[in-house]
């Protein structure tokens, strides 16, 4: 029971507002405050300079690092943000940086058979039109609940149909905390070092099959992770490993 009554609190909308506002406040703090290295600029500036749009990567875990990773003057950014009441805040935060969200979810399949649309249609239909327009959308393909560093194939028919590429990210602060969540989320700490990775972009091929964007989604899926655990090894962080791979038919 107390923990329903908190749940309920937490998502009343005033708790949401603070919650927004804190969260808005520190992502600024953080990219104001940190001393950052860039590693593998070269490839952001080349999907900038294109004149393009992107599918822009980053995992779940690294949320409070995406307003420090994408700068504001590039391109416009529209960030997907699950529908979910714990996504609620985020979005609030999101706005009050400055960034464009959409909202949606993937679809569930209830009981019956019958197909829940949680928003996941219009929300792919307006990122696509956001990324043939020359914009940056911006995606956790693990999230909003996981497996930890297991990539949807959502970001990538994205980018196939929007005919973009994907550009994977990750950062790190030194002295930043782990939690003990499903995505071992990273909060940085203020007023300290701190690393943003760039991969090199990987383009979807406008005619491929399902065996083929199952390539892309592994290239992707790779990549983040490769560039996660690196970021952490510049600032001393640990070393997190991915979930264990989830059922081919759970990332469709």
């Amino acid at each position: 029971m107390k923990i329903k009554l908190m749940r309920i609190l937490f998502r009343s909308s005033p708790v949401q507002w603070i919650c927004g506002c804190l969260l808005a406040g520190w992502m600024v703090l953080v990219r104001n405050t940190t001393r950052w290295t860039i590693v593998g600029f070269e490839h952001a500036q080349s999907v900038w300079q294109s004149g393009k749009g992107v599918v822009w990567c980053y995992w779940h875990s690294r949320i409070m690092g995406a307003h420090s990773i994408w700068p504001k003057h590039v391109q416009p950014v529209l960030m997907l943000i699950s529908l979910s009441p714990d996504g609620q805040f985020v979005a609030k935060a999101t706005h009050m940086i400055g960034r464009m969200v959409v909202r949606g979810s993937s679809s569930k399949t209830k009981r019956d058979g019958e197909v829940e649309d949680k928003g996941a249609l219009q929300a792919f239909r307006q990122m696509l039109a956001h990324a043939r327009k020359g914009g940056c959308v911006g995606i956790t393909p693990d999230g909003p609940r996981g497996p930890r560093m297991r990539a949807q194939i959502g970001a990538v028919r994205v980018a196939k149909m929007a005919k973009v590429p994907l550009l994977p990210s990750a950062f790190a602060v030194k002295g930043g905390s782990y939690a003990k969540s499903w995505d071992r989320f990273h909060l940085p700490a203020l007023f300290s070092t701190g690393v943003i990775l760039f991969g090199p972009a990987i383009d979807v091929p406008t005619q491929a099959d399902d065996k083929a964007l199952e390539a892309v989604r592994l290239a992707l899926e790779q990549s983040l992770t490769e560039l996660t655990h690196e970021a952490d090894r510049l600032v001393g962080g640990p070393m997190i490993e991915p979930a264990a791979e989830p059922a081919l038919s759970a990332l469709a």
